[in-house]
């Protein structure tokens, strides 16, 4: 519920925004008595607006952002289980998972990482940035049809003017970038320029040309002039009021998600649709990821819990058996300190850590549901004793899958794993 708030804020906002307008110009064209105090409530009702569009903006954002966070989060590891598993081992697994060993090979897939990493490290724009956007058109189209409604009560034929006028402003504001304006360099940079100095002239001379509509009415109109004069100066600054949307963010957010869909589908055990391996299975990766630009609450659960859930209530024999509210004290900020000295407040980690936060993931999955893990090989120490509680306590069924040529990755076959990508054997901790 928490992540509807946001738009919901930004439509209602936008709602109350246009009735404000709408209605203030209705009482204009037809003033009723005691209208000033009518006329204060429009601008108290489009006041409110603004103030519910401006609160529903930060949350709708960090919705957006924290939605794409955790789709990487949980792709980068569902990837570091496929791609980094000799062929035997990938057959295996595949064949366990009901799937077809498809799409195995990474190829372009480190450019596609690079780039949907812009959902969580700030060098580019996130995915929440396009909220403000999308925001700023929505608030300004609903505004501009209340506006339309209200003119269409005193003739028909304004709103069908107007409705023109704003139709082909915004399909300058939002047309395709053209191949100049996308080279790099100073011709590029030159081309962008003047793209955006004939839009803004042109959209200018729509917004004029919007305006005109309802002052050509006002001279037929003495009666409705005010109202009529009132519309047109709202509509001039609405319709130009578009040439300020800069669509950079909206355009990256396009690529973003086409970039995450190719991890995903890279990560996805068949090949296929993400998500489709068993709930129930855990695969654990030969060399578990460090994913630097995530907290230590987001190492642990992958994105599985909301932003204000906390780790040592949601996962508490995780946290007890990987010591983890000790290592939580340890550090700066806590469960929300970043792994990697590069981020600001960020610390680095040693071997020992990692380890442990690897075998937390693998706990709080199981913690979570799932009921049968599958191996690369050989446990570590920390790893090993997580999954033997789990066995012991709960029945969890630890499986190896066998490596290249039915050896774990070590070299050895370790005991319970069938040589060649055989079905592998339970292994007991």
């Amino acid at each position: 519920m928490t992540g509807m708030w946001g738009p919901l804020g930004i439509i209602g906002g936008a709602v109350l925004r246009g009735a404000g307008c709408g209605t203030g110009v209705l009482l204009l064209v037809r003033p009723p008595a005691a209208v000033l105090w009518w006329l204060i409530g429009c601008w108290l009702l489009y006041q409110a607006g603004a103030a519910l569009g401006t609160a529903g903006l930060a949350p709708a954002a960090r919705a957006r952002d924290r939605a794409a966070r955790v789709r990487l989060l949980r792709a980068v590891e569902r990837l570091g289980a496929v791609q980094r598993m000799g062929l035997a081992q990938r057959l295996s697994v595949a064949q366990r998972l009901g799937a077809a060993p498809g799409h195995w090979e990474p190829g372009s897939l480190r450019d596609h990482l690079y780039a949907a990493a812009g959902v969580a490290i700030r060098w580019e724009p996130k995915p929440g940035a396009a909220v403000a956007v999308l925001a700023h058109l929505t608030g300004s189209l609903l505004t501009l049809a209340g506006l339309a409604a209200a003119l269409a009560v005193v003739d028909p034929a304004l709103a069908v003017g107007v409705g023109l006028c704003v139709a082909l402003a915004l399909g300058l504001v939002m047309r395709p970038r053209g191949r100049r304006a996308g080279a790099t360099g100073r011709a590029g940079w030159d081309a962008r320029r003047r793209a955006s100095r004939t839009v803004a002239v042109l959209v200018g001379v729509l917004a004029a040309g919007a305006a005109l509509v309802p002052l050509l009415a006002a001279a037929r109109r003495p009666d409705a002039a005010v109202g009529l004069c009132s519309a047109a100066v709202l509509l001039a600054r609405l319709v130009y009021g578009l040439t300020a949307v800069d669509l950079t963010a909206l355009r990256h957010r396009r690529v973003t998600r086409r970039h995450l869909r190719e991890v995903e589908r890279a990560a996805a055990p068949g090949g296929g649709e993400p998500g489709a391996a068993p709930a129930g299975i855990v695969v654990v990766p030969a060399r578990p990821g460090r994913l630097g630009f995530a907290d230590l609450a987001e190492n642990v659960h992958l994105g599985a819990l909301g932003p204000d859930d906390s780790v040592p209530e949601r996962l508490p024999r995780t946290v007890r058996l990987c010591r983890l509210d000790a290592l939580a004290r340890s550090l700066p900020r806590g469960w929300r300190t970043v792994p990697s000295a590069e981020f600001s407040g960020g610390v680095d980690l040693d071997e020992e850590t990692w380890r442990r936060i690897a075998a937390a993931r693998v706990s709080a999955l199981l913690e979570r549901g799932a009921t049968e893990v599958l191996l690369p090989g050989e446990p570590d120490p920390c790893l090993a004793a997580v999954l033997a509680d789990w066995s012991s306590r709960a029945g969890v069924r630890v499986r190896v899958c066998a490596g290249p040529e039915g050896a774990a990755p070590g070299g050895a076959v370790p005991e319970g794993a069938a040589p060649g990508g055989a079905e592998p054997e339970e292994a007991a901790w």
